[in-house]
């Protein structure tokens, strides 16, 4: 199996992943913490941004999301700036993720995300390091 086969599956099978982790914490989910979520200070008053600036927190998210979309497709497709636009996605989630303030979730729920994060941070050093950089580079080339 090529190089580009195995990335693409691995590109692929990280996004099955995520949809599924999605899927299984939200029917798994039987509010036994929402007792200790109440306990937790709230350090950003997400309804109120949402209240006050409806269009612009919208308006946000489709961006975010579009891009999303965006640097799957480059990526898969190998393109130079599906790399750049993945990354740069990464990157603009952290805000999102630093005001969210603590969280409280089960053991397996924290397993399943750091096994994504460790996967993701995989693919975006896989991208930028050969071999696999060097299938970004030519994709670009035989296309002009």
């Amino acid at each position: 199996m090529s190089n580009r086969a195995i990335f693409r599956l691995a590109v692929i099978g990280i996004l099955i992943f995520d949809l599924a982790s999605g899927g299984i914490i939200t029917f798994f989910d039987d509010g036994s913490l929402d007792a200790a979520w109440e306990l937790l200070p709230e350090t950003f008053d997400w309804n109120s941004l949402i209240e006050e600036y409806l269009v612009l927190t919208i308006s946000i998210l489709a961006i975010i999301l579009v891009m999303s979309i965006l640097s799957l497709v480059g990526v898969v497709l190998f393109k130079a700036w599906g790399r750049w636009l993945y990354l740069t996605v990464t990157l603009l989630i952290f805000p999102f993720s630093i005001i969210a303030g603590p969280v409280i979730n089960y053991g397996w729920e924290t397993a399943l995300f750091d096994f994504a994060n460790m996967f993701h941070g995989a693919i975006i050093l896989s991208m930028f390091l050969q071999p696999i950089a060097s299938e970004f580079k030519s994709s670009d080339k035989a296309a002009w």
